[in-house]
Formats: structure tokens, sequence, C-alpha cells
């Protein structure tokens, strides 16, 4: 059990953004831990360095103090799942470990990882240390969480999963303290995740590719554009639904957005410890599936990359770009619902939840899903692939270097 906290009571994981005010600010809320890091490391921290806050050190440690001050714990994310075979090489590990050893001499108190070996080296080398399982390891199973477990972990933190209630009642019941990811967009059962996951790691690792934006959010975007419906069902979890989670034995709940500014940051963390939010409930979820790609179609536009691809799907993005979700028009029951829905062996279209809750719930432009006219015609996507790597000087958002970074080796 963290310090500072009674058994059974609501605990926030709260991304951090570095912002040295981020802790005062939600100092009166039930936030016990925040995470983040570097934007390159060793083994990556699962954003691509193009959205995170740049941060060297002295600056990091500092930040640390200021979790400190409030009676507050910061995890840093190791959680890439893919190293490119890198840990094949010699001297791999001890390099690992010395990464580690930085960051729990800046004041780190625990770990996000998603790969085994390396959250079993880190328990081997730090009994003491909490792990937690990272998302990234994609639990679906209690099966596959006792593996962690017996490894050293002793936190699972389930995104995808976070729908799935025999699952968490299970990992509850295993001893496992569960994590709930509250506010992503994800789509359900998303094909192009994996590939995401396996981009955002290996970019933000030294010496790889970098990237100033994530085909697979492009992916993402395309099946909200085509359907609305999937707003709703995809994987975020409401404020007001939080009582269901701990009804099941989960009391923890964690807030992304490493790459907000702190007022936003302030505002989810409010609404999910008030237990509700009245208004548009996009406005506290990740929601970067239109965003993301309007904006990176706007730039390819503006350079003339494949005018043949790029406008008509900057026209497909435009006609959801006033869309809204009234979180006060959900109706009675609504996660409860879901709960009961056998969803990973039914389709959307054969049950209709969803779809009848988007009608009531969501409006593009004013109106309602069922009034939306879908693009009917698009070009493949997959020929601009290359066009959001960086080759040039003239990239936007070209990361930094990051070789100053504790325990960065190629």
């Amino acid at each position: 059990m963290p310090r500072g906290l009674l058994p059974g009571l609501m605990e926030l994981v709260l991304a951090s953004n570095l912002d040295d005010a981020l802790p005062g600010r939600v100092s009166d809320l039930p936030v016990r831990t925040f995470f983040g890091g570097f934007p390159v490391s060793l083994t990556g921290g699962g954003r691509p360095p193009y959205i995170l806050p740049k941060m060297d050190p002295e600056g990091f440690r500092r930040h640390l103090r200021a979790v400190h001050r409030t009676g507050r714990e910061f995890y840093a994310t190791l959680n890439s799942n893919d190293l490119g075979l890198k840990e094949y090489g010699p001297g791999f590990l001890d390099r690992f470990l010395n990464e580690v050893a930085e960051f729990l001499d800046l004041g780190v108190d625990g770990f996000v990882i998603a790969i085994p070996a390396l959250l079993e080296a880190v328990h081997r080398a730090y009994p003491e240390v909490p792990l937690s399982v990272s998302s990234f390891a994609r639990i679906r199973s209690v099966s596959q969480a006792e593996y962690y477990m017996r490894l050293g972990a002793d936190t699972i933190i389930l995104e995808e999963g976070n729908r799935n209630f025999p699952l968490i009642r299970g990992l509850v019941r295993t001893g496992a303290r569960v994590e709930i990811l509250t506010n992503q967009t994800c789509i359900r059962e998303c094909p192009f995740r994996a590939h995401h996951l396996n981009t955002s790691s290996l970019c933000s690792q030294p010496g790889g590719n970098r990237l100033w934006f994530e085909f697979p959010l492009l992916e993402c975007g395309l099946e909200v554009v085509r359907d609305p419906e999937k707003l709703i069902s995809s994987i975020w979890v409401r404020p007001e639904d939080l009582a269901l989670y701990e009804e099941a034995g989960v009391h923890r709940f964690k807030i992304s957005g490493r790459n907000r500014p702190t007022d936003w940051l302030v505002q989810v963390a409010r609404a999910y410890t008030e237990r509700r939010y009245h208004g548009n409930l996009l406005d506290i979820l990740s929601f970067v599936q239109i965003k993301g790609p309007s904006r990176a179609l706007s730039i390819l536009s503006d350079r003339g990359v494949s005018p043949e691809i790029v406008e008509p799907l900057r026209e497909a993005f435009g006609r959801l770009r006033d869309v809204t979700i009234d979180n006060d028009a959900f109706p009675s029951g609504f996660l409860k619902r879901i709960a009961m829905t056998d969803c990973e062996h039914r389709t959307c279209s054969e049950c209709g939840y969803c779809r009848s809750v988007a009608e009531k719930v969501v409006r593009i432009s004013g109106q309602p899903p069922s009034e939306y006219r879908p693009p009917t015609e698009l070009p493949t996507i997959v020929p601009l692939l290359s066009a959001f790597g960086t080759g040039t000087k003239n990239d936007p958002a070209r990361p930094e270097t990051a070789e100053t970074v504790p325990g960065v080796q190629s």
C-alpha cells in the first residue's frame, strides 16, 4: 500500500508534464503517483520524443523534489515493448541497470516496465522498488499477469482491457493492484495498436529513427471518420463510472497526458476526483485520433506532399472538426450495460448499444450521428508512411538529441 493512503480510497496516477508547479496544483486531490520520463532513454519511454517536454537531469531532479514535497511519488516510464534486439548485445543489461540506478539517484520511487526480462532485472537488483506492468504489455488474461507478478511486479495497468470486468475481478483476486487507464480514446480491439506501440517504443530510444507523426494514429482516426460510433465504443472511462471499478476492487486510476498543459491535467484530475464532468466529455479525454491527423495532414498539404491523397483526407477529417460528446446525456447504467455485454465475441452491428448511445450524446456540427454522411471513397493512406519520418532539418517537430539523459547510450 502506497504511503499516506488508507485501503479502499481512490488513488489517481497522473501524467507529469514536468512542470514543477503541477504537484502543488493538485495537492488537494487524491493524486498518489506521478509518472513520466525523458523524451529519449536507453529503453525508450512509450511516447515519441516530438510530443514530450525536454528536460535535463537536474531539471528532472528538481521536479521530483517538487513531487516529494507534496508527499507524492514518481514512477519513471521505461515501458517500451520493443528494443530492436539491442537487448541481445553485450553490455546492454549493465547499461540498463546503470540507467535504473541513475533514475533512483534522481529520486524516482518506482518504474513502469513492459518487457518481462527488464522487470525481472530491476526486481532482482532492487527488490524493494515497486514495479508496475505497463499497458504496453497488453495484459488480457489473469495468467499473463501472474507471470509478471512472479517476476516482481505488484501493479497491473489495464488500458485495452479496462472494460473487461471478468478480467478485472480475476486480477484483483490474485492480489494484484490493478490500475485502470481512464482517458485514452483508443478504439476497441484496435488492429493498429501493436504497430503503434512498437513505433512509440523504437523512436524514443537513442540512435533510432525519429518521427514527427505516428502513422497508426492516421489509421485509427480514419476508423472514427468512417464511423463516429467508435467514439462511444472506445476504451475511455467516464468519471461517473468509477464506482463500478471500486465495486470490483479497483481503487487506482491513471490519467494520461504527458504532453498536455498543466491547466488541462488539473482539470482532468479534478473531474475524476469529483466523479463527474458537465459538458463535452472530449474536453478531458486524449482524443488524438482527429486532432493529430488533422495537424499532420495540414503540414503535408503545405508541403505539397501527395495532394491526390492528402487533400481528400483533409476534407474527410474536417467533417469531424466540430464534434462533442454530451457527458450529461448518457443513459443511466451505461458502463454496467457494456460490462454485461460479451464485446469480444460480438460485432458492434450485432449489438447496437453504443450506436444508440452515440445518437443520444454525440453531435457532429450540432447534428446526431444519423445525420452524418461518412466519406465513401478515400485513397489508400499507405503511401504516406515515409512522409512522417525525419530525414531533413526542415521536418516539423524534429526532436533534439538526448545524449545528456542519464544512461542513454546507443
